[in-house]
């Protein structure tokens, strides 16, 4: 190749490694409306219009305090990449802070149906009931459970005496994939939950639906999963794995949402369908110990671009991955938080997800 040529393929990839990506960040003052088409996915709305009575049957809020992404490379990709591995873990709160964030959250949740005209069924009320007992005697014990899943390390608390259930978020209700597209994947479980947890997450819907049945009331299961800091990896393929990091907490897609399960034990869904971000949270701290730290850009936004790099690096003829600025393929931060912002942007931002998903539940097919 030419050297001429050499330098522009180099330059090429080097103007891809401070490329930024783009995060949806929530606006707890704008329109709630716009936002929920936006963010809130429903599923099976057909049944979600008609629910004016609710009982919180389940309420799990996961915090992952660690994040991580790996991404091994194969066949052509691994002639011009390296693999890589990033993380970020959560600095400055604790398990006390996250029981208080989750005891806060219900109560928000709680006031923003009551807010859209939904009836909420007391604890004490659910808790008189005979299965109830049932119910508890299918939760996971100890709270906090710990997840160390694919997505990374995560705490799950619940609230108010409910019984903490961890299921599969893809088991809840079957969706039609299209094909050549990727399936959903709950990767906030570990696979020994994902798997024992089937059998016991069935047995609590059918007691939620005797719930539902007897108290007039659709059973609704929350489930809010909280990132401490946030990864968004580029999948385009000449990215070579490129991941940008943000000190910014984050409701994840997917597996932040209300599951209903009506008095006829028909099932629906609002979710997210996009990451909701919080935007700063605190300061990201790069703390990679074998000097990649040039890879910063700024305080609080990191492009952590080691294949790009490797892919201009073998253009340029220096030969492997660790051939420009000495960049390693891991790469380690922390998202280091004060406790009282950290819980503020936390709890004013839940609201608007909640206002969201509220306003979804009165206009499913909007």
């Amino acid at each position: 190749m030419h050297a001429s040529a050499k330098k522009a393929l180099l330059a090429a990839a080097c103007s891809l490694m401070f490329g930024t990506v783009i995060a949806a960040d929530l606006d707890p003052a704008g329109d709630i409306k716009a936002q929920a088409e936006k963010f809130v996915k429903v599923d099976n709305p057909e049944y979600l219009a008609g629910i004016k009575r609710v009982v919180i049957t389940s309420y799990a809020v996961d915090f992952v305090s660690e994040l991580k992404y790996s991404k091994s490379l194969s066949g052509l990709e691994a002639m011009i990449g390296a693999d890589s591995d990033v993380t970020i873990k959560l600095v400055g709160s604790n398990n006390e802070q996250y029981q208080a964030i989750t005891d806060k959250f219900y109560q928000q949740t709680v006031e923003q149906l009551k807010a859209q005209g939904i009836e909420v069924v007391s604890n004490e009320e659910l808790k008189a009931l005979p299965e109830f007992a049932e119910l508890a005697a299918s939760g996971v014990t100890p709270v906090p459970s710990e997840q160390d899943a694919t997505a990374g390390k995560g705490l799950f608390f619940t609230t108010q005496g409910l019984p903490l259930q961890l299921s599969d978020e893809t088991q809840f209700i079957p969706t039609f994939r299209a094909p050549f597209t990727k399936p959903k994947k709950d990767d906030f479980l570990t696979f020994g939950t994902r798997f024992s947890g089937g059998f016991s997450a069935g047995q609590a819907q059918m007691i939620e639906e005797k719930i539902a049945k007897k108290l007039g009331a659709s059973a609704l299961k929350v489930r809010l999963t909280v990132l401490g800091g946030q990864l968004t990896p580029d999948t385009s393929f000449w990215s070579g794995g490129k991941v940008s990091t943000r000190a910014a907490a984050s409701f994840v897609d997917f597996v932040t949402r209300y599951a209903f399960i009506t008095p006829d034990g028909n099932k629906t869904r609002v979710a997210l369908k996009e990451i909701a971000e919080t935007g700063d949270i605190g300061e990201l701290v790069n703390t990679t110990s074998d000097g990649s730290k040039a890879t910063d850009t700024a305080k609080n936004v990191a492009i952590v671009a080691l294949n790009v790099l490797s892919i201009g690096a073998r253009l340029a003829g220096a030969g492997g991955a660790g051939g420009i600025g000495g960049f390693s393929s891991t790469s380690e931060y922390e998202c280091r938080v004060q406790p009282e912002p950290f819980e503020k942007a936390l709890l004013t931002h839940q609201r608007t997800v909640a206002q969201m998903f509220g306003e979804k539940m009165q206009a499913p097919g909007q």
